[in-house]
């Protein structure tokens, strides 16, 4: 795999220059990358720009009112798994707990919870070493600190260096028991080299990470039911459990957990894997119902803004400043799936989540269009990101030509 010092190195620098000198350099260039919403940083080539300067979604957005469009300006999911449910099952099972808030329902089930699992431990907690997992882990423990609570992260080959530390570092420090899982790696470069050369419409993001992150479910899927654990709790932000699950409710449907995974971004897992390995990932109807964890999504509850995470992780003094950034505890092969986007669709598939935020007051323009700039730039010219592109093609044992990038100069 890619040097560790050398790809976090990579990332610091990436986001230094981001922050201090690209203000100066876009001035430099800005006849060659794209002109964006000044609501919202979309760029020109995800969505038309009006004659006002802002995106249609934006130029359609009320003061402090959410478009409906906002939701569907994203790529369709259509092409995932075909074993979801359909649309009117989720909005019939989002219903059920109609009359009280989402934060109400959702305190009310980790209260039911407690004491509940039947070998030491009520909820099962993805833990990424990124700030969101680590707020949910520490609000939880303040709001129910009866709930007994069991840590897992897995490593799918390319995590950050920096996450990596900060799972080290927090683990003890949130006083909460954690489980490490590491798939052999040729199971992830199979999956992730099929994937990027099988991108469907929603890009790197719609198919290689949400495929990461299904077998990342499925595996907690999996330890749950081992550990008759009642609960998992995920990290996932409202758009990602919107548009990248397909749910409209902070809590996947039973029906959906007790299915067998049949295909991951509409790819066929016999296409990828032996049999064997397609055993790796989650077979609900194998086991009994009452072995079946209950998915939940705090975050969707919860609706809040990227700031407020930050500063309450801040003032908890669990993670400093520059070991919180995405930029850094995100895995090391998000450059090579922005870089690949661009050239397919012209922006990063990455972006669709963080202009809706910053549509809808969640995240800050000026925080990620700098970041969103010179991802375009650098992906057409290999400035900054050519050595670790080039790292994580030979790590998934592909070239340039095998996902269509060229780099100008």
């Amino acid at each position: 795999m890619a040097n560790k010092s050398e790809a976090l190195r990579a990332a610091r620098l990436f986001e230094f220059y981001t922050k201090y000198v690209w203000p100066l350099h876009r001035i430099l260039v800005k006849n060659e990358i794209a002109i964006r919403c000044s609501h919202c940083a979309a760029s020109e080539k995800m969505i038309p720009l009006t004659a006002t300067g802002l995106c249609q979604l934006c130029q359609d957005l009320s003061p402090g009112v959410q478009s409906s469009a906002s939701i569907a300006a994203a790529p369709s999911s259509a092409q995932r798994s075909s074993n979801q449910p359909t649309q009117d099952l989720e909005q019939k099972f989002e219903k059920q707990d109609s009359g009280i808030s989402n934060t109400e329902a959702l305190n009310l089930i980790l209260t039911k919870a407690q004491g509940t699992g039947k070998r030491g431990y009520d909820a099962l907690v993805l833990f990424s070493g990124g700030k969101d997992s680590t707020y949910l882990i520490r609000r939880i423990q303040e709001e129910q600190p009866k709930l007994r609570m069991l840590s897992f992260t897995i490593d799918n080959g390319f995590m950050s260096p920096v996450a990596k530390e900060n799972i080290q570092e927090l683990i003890p420090r949130l006083a909460i028991d954690h489980v490490f899982v590491t798939p052999r790696k040729e199971f992830y470069v199979k999956l992730f080299r099929y994937a990027i050369t099988h991108l469907n419409s929603e890009g790197g993001s719609g198919t290689v990470d949400f495929s990461d992150g299904e077998f990342m479910l499925d595996t907690a899927r999996r330890i749950a039911a081992e550990k008759q654990i009642p609960l998992i709790l995920c990290g996932y932000s409202k758009y990602q459990v919107q548009n990248g699950l397909n749910l409209k409710s902070f809590e996947s449907p039973p029906s959906r957990e007790r299915t067998d995974r049949l295909s991951t971004a509409g790819l066929p897992l016999g296409d990828i894997f032996s049999p064997e390995e397609v055993e790796m990932w989650w077979h609900g109807t194998r086991w009994p119902e009452n072995q079946v964890a209950r998915l939940l999504f705090p975050l969707y509850a919860w609706n809040l803004e990227e700031i407020e995470i930050k500063q309450k992780v801040a003032s908890w003094n669990l993670l400093n400043k520059k070991n919180h950034s995405p930029i850094v505890t995100n895995h090391q092969l998000i450059p090579l799936l922005g870089v690949v986007d661009v050239h397919k669709l012209g922006f990063s598939s990455f972006e669709i989540e963080f202009c809706r935020m910053i549509r809808e007051g969640k995240a800050r323009r000026c925080d990620w269009q700098p970041v969103f700039e010179l991802l375009e730039y650098t992906s057409k010219t290999g400035f900054f990101v050519k050595p670790t592109v080039m790292q994580s093609l030979s790590d998934l044992n592909l070239n340039l030509e095998d996902v269509g990038i060229r780099f100008d100069r």
